[in-house]
């Protein structure tokens, strides 16, 4: 699960690192690092969380 977890955090990371910090990334922008580590981090906790919650409810029935 955690091996998961750290591929899809690193692609939609990336994505949402293109997005929100282009202008850091190709243009003349401070790159803001805590946001940036922030914005794997995000989707890593949603994919756990994610499934956590449906396991719980595979066992519920």
């Amino acid at each position: 699960m955690l091996v998961k977890a750290f591929k899809v955090s690193g692609i939609v990371g990336t994505l949402l690192l293109l997005i929100n910090q282009y202008d850091a990334l190709f243009g003349s922008a401070e790159l803001r690092v805590i946001p940036a580590v922030l914005t794997y981090c995000v989707p890593f906790v949603v994919f756990i969380a994610g499934q956590i919650s449906g396991k719980q409810e595979d066992k519920r029935g």
